[in-house]
């Protein structure tokens, strides 16, 4: 069973695919001073599906 810094148990995952999310929820995306990262840098969907799957498969 994976835990957080605090004892808690973790029970979720939440995998960002992009960085270019339009919505600019205040908490993530501020207005000024984001820069995008390059194709190159972003996960692949075999870099996804391989740690998706090596993170249930930890718990």
């Amino acid at each position: 069973m994976l835990t957080d810094n605090h004892g808690r148990i973790i029970n979720y995952l939440r995998l960002a695919v992009t960085d270019r999310c339009n919505l600019r929820c205040f908490y993530c995306m501020p207005e000024h001073g984001l820069n995008w990262l390059s194709r190159a840098e972003l996960m692949s969907y075999e870099e996804m599906l391989r740690t998706c799957t090596l993170l249930v498969n930890m718990g």
